[in-house]
Order: structure tokens, then sequence, then C-alpha cells
């Protein structure tokens, strides 16, 4: 359970915690889910927004818990009675039209600060060392009942967010089922799940399912033209590319190192030889190597197998790679097509791909190891 300190995310924030967005990019459709869910009455104490990483999951919890914090806590503060907010969660104004919540409520000043008393997130813990558990502890998931138990000290609802839940072990997961099938009343449970099929089929079958779908090319062009507009266009379209219409990645991306390593390792391909261009090769080795430079060469790794999956499946497909987003790679993956079979590069890209990343877990000369796997992949291409 972590409570980090924060505050709303002004517009030009580009790396905010999900809580303190004030926006979700797309997935109209799931809002309006649960804001016809609370205003018609019919309101689950269990949601499971599910969807790969990056979509927005986070940030749509952390909407809902504001505006379910909000708007109950100012139905309380007024004195409503259950004609007013009742069992449905809505006041007499009329229905919500959206999850909008104005960033100086003071229940989105609190939630952003990760100080609003009704709000509960279960996360990962730290273990004795100070490093991220690998699961949601069975001790961690106990929290959730008493908390969820206790009256609201807005006087309204009183939420618990699980971000992710299926990061929960077997016993975290059966005290969350435990809790599921006798839920206390006013309570709301939001569980992020980017792999459901992990979680009890018990624990499914107890939560209303939001399903994010991945945004389209438009809607991520548009968002990182706002959130990245510093950053190089060509970088943008690689990385809205490499996404696959998660907004939350393609910014990632966007703002990190791997379209740019990968644009310049395409370059270093890109010759009419048999061999790559040295000199470029030995200064991307040595850009990627240095002991500060880690997390540029997890980057490019990163890039460079997206778009070999990328290349392969065209080969497959079309034979060529139709639209560019990097310039020269249809030249290039042209060239390598012609060179030898799809499944001479499949068995080769796995095992190149295992030195790039025996270069990490060995603690291996990144510079050296990058040459030399660059250059075998060079030489066959010829």
């Amino acid at each position: 359970m972590k409570r980090d300190d924060g505050g709303m995310q002004a517009a030009g924030d580009l790396a905010g915690h999900p809580r303190t967005a004030a926006v979700l990019v797309g997935h109209q459709a799931a809002e309006q889910a649960f804001l016809d869910a609370w205003n018609g009455g019919r309101l689950p104490h269990a949601w499971m927004i599910t969807g790969p990483k990056g979509l927005g999951k986070a940030t749509l919890a952390y909407r809902v818990a504001r505006f379910v914090l909000a708007v109950s806590g100012d139905a309380a503060a007024a004195e409503a009675g259950p004609g007013l907010f009742g069992a449905a969660g809505h006041n007499d104004g009329g229905p919500a039209a959206t999850l909008d919540i104005a960033a100086t409520h003071p229940a989105a000043r609190r939630l952003a600060a990760g100080s609003h008393p009704d709000l509960l997130v279960l996360e990962r813990g730290l273990d004795d060392r100070g490093r991220p558990r690998a699961e949601i502890t069975v001790g961690e998931a106990r929290t959730l009942r008493p908390f969820l138990g206790q009256t609201s000290a807005a006087g309204g609802w009183r939420v618990a967010i699980i971000d992710a839940a299926d990061e929960m072990n077997r016993n975290a997961a059966n005290a969350v089922l435990k809790l599921l099938e006798e839920p206390p009343s006013r309570a709301l449970i939001l569980m992020v799940a980017h792999a459901p099929g992990r979680l009890l089929p018990t624990i499914r079958s107890r939560a209303r399912r939001l399903a994010l779908t991945p945004l389209d090319d438009v809607a991520i062009d548009d968002f990182l033209a706002v959130r990245a507009a510093d950053v190089p266009e060509a970088r943008r379209v690689i990385a809205r590319a490499m996404a696959g219409g998660a907004p939350g990645r393609a910014l990632t991306l966007a703002w990190g190192d791997g379209p740019a390593l990968l644009t310049a390792l395409i370059a270093c391909l890109n010759t009419d030889r048999r061999e790559p261009d040295w000199r470029a090769l030995i200064a991307l080795g040595e850009l990627v190597g240095r002991p500060d430079a880690l997390e540029a060469y997890e980057g490019l790794v990163e890039a460079w197998g997206w778009w070999m999956a990328r290349w392969l499946r065209a080969h497959a497909r079309h034979g060529r790679i139709a639209a560019e987003v990097i310039t020269g790679e249809a030249r290039l993956a042209a060239r390598l097509a012609a060179a030898r079979p799809l499944e001479q590069w499949i068995e080769l890209w796995d095992r190149l791909s295992a030195r790039l990343r025996q270069a990490l877990s060995a603690n291996l000369d990144r510079k050296q190891v990058l040459i030399t796997v660059v250059a075998e992949f060079a030489a066959a291409g010829g």
C-alpha cells in the first residue's frame, strides 16, 4: 500500500502519476458505462478495468474514485438523505453527465496529494531491502476489509483501488474474494487488471468489467502532438507505431531513447555491403555502452525487437513493408528478405536477441555485444 505525495497535474505535466491526470484520452464508452450504472441506481460494488498496459486503466480508476468521493462527499456535506443520494449514488440535481471533477475541489486536491482519508490504494509493497515485491501479499490485501468497513470520513463512500489485481498472490486473491462475497455498504472496489485471465474466475464473476481497447492512430497522434509537442515528429511517429494504441506507452516511448536509437540503427544497417557503417556503429555502441546508459541500451534492444517483429510480419504477409515509419526501413527490409528465407531470419534473430539480453543479465560489455551482434546481422543480410 503506497500513498505518494503530489499535486493535480498541470496541462504541461508529462510525467504525472495517474491520480493527478485530469483528463483521460479516449475510452468514453467505458466512462459512460460507469455513469449509466451510477445514475441508474445499478452501481456494482466491484469493477474490473482491463486492457494492455499503457491504455489508461489506472487513470480511469482514479477518475472514478475522484468522482465518487467528490459527489458523495458533497451530498453528505449538504445533509442529503436517502432520497437525495440513496443507494443509487446520484443527487436530485439530475444525472451526472461526466466524471470530470474540478481540480480545485477538496476531494480532487486530497486525492492528487495521496491523502484522501476515504481512498485506499493497494499496490505491491516493498521487501526488507526496500525493493518492490513481485506480488501483492495477503497481509496487504487484508487491509481492505477494515478500511472499507469504516464509516466514511466525509460521510460518503469509501473507495479502494487495486493496482494491479493480477499481481496478487493466491492468498491475497482469496482474501479479496471473501470481501467481494460480502462487501460493506457504500464501498467501491476498483481493480486494474492487465491480464485478467490470471485472476480467480470467482473474482472475475463478481466484478463488472470495463474493457479498454487500443486507440486508433489518429487519437494517438493527436495525444502526442499535445503531450510531446517538443519531441521531433519522426520520433513521435515511431513511438505511436510501437505503442500499439496505448497512449501512456506512446508517451513513454516518445520521451525515451528507443525511437531515436532505432532510427540510428536502421541507418547504420542501410548500406550496400555485407557490413554496417562501422563509424556509425561504433558511435552507437559507445552511446549505449556507457555506465549511465543502461536505459538507453534497454530502449534500443526493445525497439530493435519491435522492428524485427514488424518486418517479419510484413515479410510473411505481404513480402515487404508497405508504409515506412522509419526512413529507409523499406529498403533495408527488402534487402534482408532477398538474402535468406523467413525461417532462417527467425532462427537468427532468436539467437542474436538472446545475446543482446545476456549483456544485461550477465553484465557484459554492452558496446562490444552490440557491435558484434549488429555486424553478424549485417553479414547475414548481404
